[in-house]
């Protein structure tokens, strides 16, 4: 037995030491956690123990003699003192060689079950998010998602609870949900959704999961997962990109389906066939045909069928670049070219119907080109228009009367709804974020106010906005959107988008991570940061024309780079967040429109 005197107080106790042992402190150092546990009898004095960092106590002397005695040529760098099952205190080591250096009491650890992976930890003046994790072994993103921390602020007081040491943090990417992450950590789907208290399977790309007892290295990110019986369709799924992550064919899922069309709708249940089955009937021969989904536009879609904008045009006797979702394409052999270059289908015999529409202009087109195109006269055009001259600005809206070769419509923006029952520990800004809406749209969808209590079981419509496709000038340029009532749907806190700026073409990797008014957002990494700054020369409150990827779509956006204020992500090379503005964003000091990023958003969007 080990016998330790505790002085406090000039009270001599003698404590009674059953057993010790060593622990690794984290699978990834060379570090170790020495773990003394004290007669239970003792549980009366934890606290004494656990809020006294002052109290003398040997100790250290005992922990330091046992580590020499039996672990000589070792690193312990902690000592942890279990009294009750309970751990009541930490003692971090600062070690040299022979393991003899001074030690320093650190504030108690308010609860730890004997052994177990999960630790609480009470904050104290002066402690920070990154010490904290730095501390044990862990991350701040995995302390701030352990936690639900929206912010690093801390209280002192605040009982914090600490991830294993094996915890990982995984950011969803395009393709991926709760089977194939689970399988490539060698995890659980229900062990997933605990661990991020999930109530389902629907995933955002750029969500952040905590990965439980991740020990391994996760396999190849690209190879097909094993195919569930089931799969629950998440937004922008397609028949297609289901398939190949599956390793099945787009036939073959209609058929175990009894599908007619490519259609899909978020929350339908799939039954997925054996990789490499066949169904029944053999597949159509290319070419096929292709149901335009959200996010789509002629180069994504050519690419992804091996084919060019040119060959699909052709083959779908197109006369613009504009598609709406529900389209139906025929997809061309991969590789086939049109018979001869594109050019202008010629007008329609004037039996066909005539109707009266708006018309985008794009660059290089005069009224008397478009007057052809639509089988009007410039005359007509002017009149309709109120034109006083012939000089016309790419993107402007010109009124077409009467008119053939109506061109397809860009997609209407739609609102539909899904069902969240509230789970224990739910909040309304947690479920907004999740859901990628403002907090104040789902309050409104449901009648609710910041100060209404939810409970548990009850039933929340969760508003989900569809925003249609619009009309770029060019593959550079990106679609023009209003931010109250389509941009931020779409670029929701928390999704990462990558920057490419209009001058330059430099691109890196940005968050949002707050903000109303506009999108408050971070990058991602230092590297994300050196590039953004080699493009401003710095730190800069000027903005400059980007266009946004989220998704799969090009949005028309400005940015400043002046990181200010509050944070979210650590070790990024900035400290704060940077604004950034699509059509009609506002700021957040008066509520009223900026001009200058105004300008900036119509330059990437190619209507100035």
């Amino acid at each position: 037995m080990v016998y330790i005197c505790f002085c406090e107080r000039r009270i001599i106790r003698k404590v009674n030491v059953q057993k010790y042992e060593i622990r690794k402190l984290n699978p990834h150092s060379d570090e170790f956690t020495l773990l003394l546990y004290l007669d239970d009898s003792l549980t009366e004095f934890a606290n004494e123990l656990g809020s006294e960092p002052s109290t003398d106590i040997s100790l250290q002397a005992t922990a330091k003699q046992i580590i020499k005695e039996r672990y000589p040529g070792l690193k312990v760098t902690l000592i942890k003192v279990i009294l009750g099952g309970m751990a009541v205190t930490s003692i971090s080591l600062s070690t040299n060689d022979n393991n003899s250096a001074q030690a320093a009491e650190t504030p108690a650890i308010a609860a730890q079950t004997d052994g177990g992976s999960i630790t609480s930890y009470t904050v104290v003046a002066g402690d920070t998010v990154y010490g904290i994790s730095k501390r044990f072994g862990t991350t701040p993103a995995a302390l701030r998602s352990t936690n639900h921390l929206v912010t690093d602020f801390l209280r002192i007081g605040q009982v914090l609870t600490i991830p294993s040491s094996e915890t990982k943090q995984y950011t969803v990417g395009a393709g991926d949900n709760l089977y194939s992450i689970s399988k490539r950590f060698r995890s659980t789907v229900a062990a997933l959704k605990n661990a991020n208290n999930l109530t389902s399977e629907i995933l955002s790309i750029g969500q952040t999961l905590t990965i439980p007892g991740a020990g391994d290295t996760p396999a190849q990110p690209f190879a097909p997962a094993p195919a569930p019986a089931q799969y629950t369709v998440a937004a922008g799924d397609t028949l297609y990109s289901i398939s190949k992550r599956f390793g099945s064919t787009v036939a073959a899922l209609k058929s175990a389906n009894n599908l007619t069309s490519d259609i899909l709708s978020i929350g339908q249940t799939l039954t997925i066939p054996a990789a490499g089955a066949t169904p029944a009937q053999p597949s159509a021969p290319v070419p096929t045909q292709y149901t335009v989904a959200a996010g789509d536009t002629l180069y994504s879609i050519s690419k992804r069928f091996g084919s060019t904008v040119a060959a699909l045009k052709s083959a779908n006797n197109l006369t613009s670049d504009i598609l709406s979702i529900g389209q139906t394409l025929t997809i061309p052999a991969a590789g086939a070219t049109p018979s001869q270059p594109f050019a202008p289908a010629p007008a329609p015999l004037n039996k066909e119907q005539r109707d009266t529409f708006t018309y985008a202009v794009k660059s290089g087109e005069s009224l008397s080109v478009i007057a052809k195109q639509f089988d009007v006269t410039v005359d007509s055009i002017r009149a309709a228009n109120h034109l006083n001259s012939d000089f016309l600005q790419v993107g402007q809206a010109l009124t077409i009367p009467d008119g053939l070769n109506t061109p397809s419509q860009t997609g209407i923006n739609t609102i539909t709804y899904t069902t969240h029952t509230i789970a224990s520990g739910d909040n309304i800004w947690d479920l907004s974020v999740r859901y990628g809406v403002p907090q104040a749209d789902l309050l409104k969808a449901n009648n609710l106010t910041t100060r209404s209590m939810l409970s548990v079981g009850q039933k929340l419509k969760i508003p989900v906005h569809n925003i249609g496709v619009k009309e770029v000038v060019s593959e550079r340029h990106g679609e023009m959107m209003d931010w109250w009532t389509e941009a931020q749907y779409i670029f929701t806190i928390g999704k990462t988008a990558k920057v490419t700026d209009f001058e330059t073409g430099k691109s890196f990797y940005i968050k949002r991570t707050i903000g109303a008014n506009h999108a408050d957002s971070e990058t991602v990494t230092t590297n994300d940061s050196n590039i953004a700054r080699s493009i401003w020369g710095g730190f800069s409150w000027t903005p400059r024309a980007v266009v946004l990827e989220v998704d799969g779509r090009k949005i028309a956006a400005s940015m400043s780079f002046m990181p200010h204020e509050r944070e979210y992500i650590a070790n990024n090379g900035i400290t704060g967040h940077f604004d950034v503005y699509f059509g009609n964003s506002t700021r957040h000091v008066d509520g009223k429109a900026d001009a200058k990023h105004q300008a900036q958003v119509e330059k990437a969007a190619g209507i100035r």
